[in-house]
Parts: structure tokens; sequence; C-alpha cells
């Protein structure tokens, strides 16, 4: 039974891979459930025995033939059971080549039949499943009676007229029929084989477009995973580097300040006016570089997850006071109307660490100082201690509120960001290192706050931050700033 793959092949090159390198199967290309139904239909229809095997010799389909009753009287005798068996084998397993006792059959329309007669008269029929090229297994037709010639074996004895009875109910086929039984089932058999192919390559090819998806996918993400530790190991080492480098510059950078000082006060003698205005003026860029200096140290600690916070029992409003007299020279040598805004009347005291807290007030009024221009105002206000629905407890808010140069909106959440400026160009107007509003968020986010800004692009911008009265790691021992996520890589 040979089944050719029905249409053309077509010219485009053959694609390659696993499925189409392989040898399919009957399993591979059969439905057995499908086929089954087939194959019993068929063997209802002829009312012969059918049976499918793969290569293997596993049976696929097997459908009952009306030859039982005959073959039960004949078996009964040891002997010819054993001979009938060692038949059957022989059917099912032997070659498919015409070895006698087999002969071969010409039937028109059906190709080259393969047949075997059994010593009790009845005969099988053997037809190799041929696809591609490729022998997939073989159909067992059988056993049946031969209209064309065959003796059944008889018995002596009291049951053989019951013997010669049921050979005349067994099924008897004309050469014509065997060959139309074998046609019919040959054109199913290359309907679902062509299907069965069809849909077994697709589903092998999508498989294994799915496997190869996958093997990159896994090499991209171990590529992804080493860089990703480059990355970090580059971020420590940098971080590492800024902590050192810090330190070191400070204690030279410290006295620099402390002998121009010292040349300020007279103590060395005294100074014309030009020679302490040059003075002032080393002092002025000294402490503003020991900031700048100080900012980064800062930075690289919190990146490095030493930062630790020592809580205490605070009065804020004491504290913010403190935060606007640091920044209150600044502000009048620009000219600024610096406002504070504060509760009247005592407050409860808050849980925080101090100067960690003073510090966010001092970068941000700093912030506001150096991005309002002369004659601008700057006002701080603090709330009184209540129920703060950001945080869903007890807690507080200060805002820092300037008419400076506004944050436009596509920057507004880059701006917390460390070492970002929202003017990086080498011929930006305001100074520093982009780390002040980095160091607040921190902080801020230490203390299990959270700190936001609004802001209009010419017309100014108001930070403002929500701390809990008391933070949540307050009543947890020694509690350490943990180091900031970095969701923006493209930055490295």
């Amino acid at each position: 039974m040979s089944a050719e793959k029905p249409g053309p092949t077509g010219n485009g090159s053959e694609p390659t891979g696993l499925a189409l390198q392989r040898k399919l199967s009957l399993v591979d290309l059969l439905d057995p459930l499908t086929f089954g139904d087939v194959v019993e239909s068929l063997g209802a229809l002829y009312q012969v025995g059918v049976r499918v095997l793969d290569e293997r010799n596993r049976t696929l389909a097997d459908a009952q033939g009306a030859h039982g009753e005959f073959c039960g009287f004949i078996g009964a005798n040891p002997t010819v059971r054993v001979r009938c068996s060692a038949q059957v084998t022989r059917v099912k397993e032997g070659p498919l080549a015409a070895l006698p006792p087999s002969q071969v059959l010409g039937t028109e329309g059906a190709g080259e039949l393969l047949l075997h007669t059994c010593l009790t008269g009845l005969c099988y029929v053997v037809v190799p499943v041929v696809w591609e090229g490729d022998v997939l297994g073989r159909v067992v037709f059988g056993p049946y009676a031969s209209d064309e010639g065959g003796t059944p074996v008889c018995p002596e004895g009291p049951d053989a007229e019951r013997v010669r009875e049921a050979w005349a109910s067994a099924r008897h086929l004309s050469q014509e029929e065997l060959a139309r039984m074998v046609t019919h089932l040959s054109q199913v058999l290359t309907a679902l084989l062509a299907a069965g192919q069809k849909s077994y390559l697709t589903g092998q090819l999508h498989l294994e477009a799915m496997v190869e998806t996958q093997r990159e996918l896994e090499h991209q993400n171990s590529q992804l995973l080493r860089l990703n530790q480059r990355l970090k190991e580059s971020d420590r080492s940098k971080s590492s580097f800024l902590s050192t480098v810090s330190h070191e510059l400070r204690t030279p950078l410290a006295s620099i300040i402390g002998y121009s000082e010292m040349l300020a006060e007279g103590l060395v003698g005294g100074l014309n006016p030009e020679q302490m205005q040059f003075v002032r003026t080393i002092m002025e860029k000294g402490n503003t570089l020991l900031k700048l200096i100080s900012s980064i140290l800062d930075m690289s600690q919190i990146e490095a997850g030493k930062v630790r916070l020592a809580f205490e029992w605070v009065d804020v409003r004491e504290m913010v006071e403190s935060a606007i007299t640091s920044v209150t020279p600044q502000a009048q040598r620009k000219g600024l109307t610096l406002e504070a805004n504060l509760p009247v009347g005592p407050q409860p005291r808050v849980v925080a660490d101090r100067e960690k807290l003073r510090q966010v007030v001092v970068n941000l009024l700093a912030n506001a100082v150096k991005f309002t221009p002369s004659l601008g105002r700057i006002e701080v206000r603090l709330s009184e201690v209540g129920t703060r629905s950001e945080l869903a407890t007890a807690g507080y808010h200060i805002e820092v509120e300037d008419t400076g140069v506004g944050i436009p909106e596509n920057q507004r959440d880059r701006i917390f960001q460390s070492f970002y400026q929202v003017d990086d160009s080498p011929t930006r107007e305001y100074g520093g290192a982009g780390l002040g509003l980095a160091i607040v968020k921190s902080y801020v986010e230490g203390h299990g706050g959270q700190v936001s800004v609004r802001s209009e692009v010419g017309k100014g911008s108001c930070f403002r931050v929500v701390l809990p009265k008391e933070p949540p790691l307050s009543g947890q021992g020694p509690a350490y700033i943990p180091p900031p996520v970095d969701t923006e890589p493209e930055r490295f």
C-alpha cells in the first residue's frame, strides 16, 4: 500500500530542522481514535478482519472478522493451534517479501499484495504501508476464505460436519473484492497520513521555534545578568571611589578654609580692602566646595547602605527655624524674601533623626535660593501633627515654595535621581552636582515618608515632604537607609 504525498512539492527551499530530518512513524502521523474508528468501519463493511501494525509490530487498530467459529473448531487440535499461531506470527512480524509459502497477487488499482495461505485453508493478505519511500508498517487483512480456491482442513469425527458449516459461514472474498477493500483503505489512509504529516510537522516546527526562542532568551538573560552584575560592581566601585576621594579632599580643604578665616580675622596682620575681598572669596568658594564634597560623601554612603538613622524625640519647629537660619545669609545676598509659616503654640515632639531631617529642609531651601531670581520669594510651611491620608497614620508635612524658574513636566520624575541636572549643558547657569534632591528623597523615605513636587515653568516650584510622627524603623533598634533602587539603568 504505497501512499504518495499529494500535490506538488514546490520550488522553495526545504526548511531544515530536527522535525524534517527525523523519520516519521505511524504513531506520529495517525490519531489512534480516529484511525481506529475507520478500521472498525471498514472491517464491519467487508466483514473481514483488519489489523494495522507499525514498523515495531505494535497494533494501532484492529477489527475482528467473521472467522471465529471456524478457527475455534480447528484450534481445538493442539498441533494445528501451534502451527496456526506460528503462521500468524509470520504474517505480523515476518519480512515484507514473497517467501514460501507466500505469494504475490497482482491486483488492479491496489498494487501488489502479499498472500499468506494458512494450513487451515484461510488466507491472509499483507500490505506494506509506504509513505514517501519509507516503510512505516503493514496492514493485515484476514483471515478469510478465498473464492478462487482453498480447501478447509476438516478433521474426521463427529465435528467434521460442523467444521464444514463453519467454513461455509466464514467470509469469502474474490480477488476483485479484496482489491476494492485494499484500495478503499489505501485512499483513506493516504488522506489521514497527509493530514497527520502536516499537523505533526507544523507542531514540531512550532515547538522547535519556541525552543530556539527560549534558548535565545536564556542566552540574552544570561548576558543581561552578567552585565547587571558588572554594572553593580562598577557602581559599588564608583561609590567607594567617591567616598575615598571625598574624605581625602575634606582634610586639605578644611585647612584652606581655616587659614583663610585666620587671615580675614587679622590674626597674622592687617589686610587692605582688596586683600580682604580676595580672602573672603577664597572662604566662600572653599565652603561651597566643602558642601559639594560632603554631598558626594553622603550620597556614596547612602548608595552603600551605610547611613544610619539615629532616632530621637525632635522639636520640628525648632529644627525648621535652625535650617532657615543657616540659609538666610545666601537669601539676603540675592535679595530674596524668606518667609516662615509655622504652627502657633507648642506642638508634640516627633521621632526623627534630627540632623538628617534638618539637612532635608536645608537642601530644599538651598535649592530654592539657587533657582529663584533676585527679589523673589521663598516660603516655608510646617503643618501641625495630625492624620495624614498619604501615610494612613499620624504625621506632619513641610513645604518649601519659591517663585523660581520652575521645572518642566517631563523632568519632574527624574530630579530626585543622583547626579541629575535639568540643565546638563556645559554652559548651564546654575552649579551643583545634582545630589541635593537625591539625598532628600533617601532621607525622607528612610523615615517612612514621601516627597513630591508641583511646579510651573517660569512661576516657581513647591516641594512637599510628608513624614510620620513615628517612623516604622524607629522601634527596631539601629536603622539604616536602604540603598536606592535604580530605575533608570540607561543613565550608566
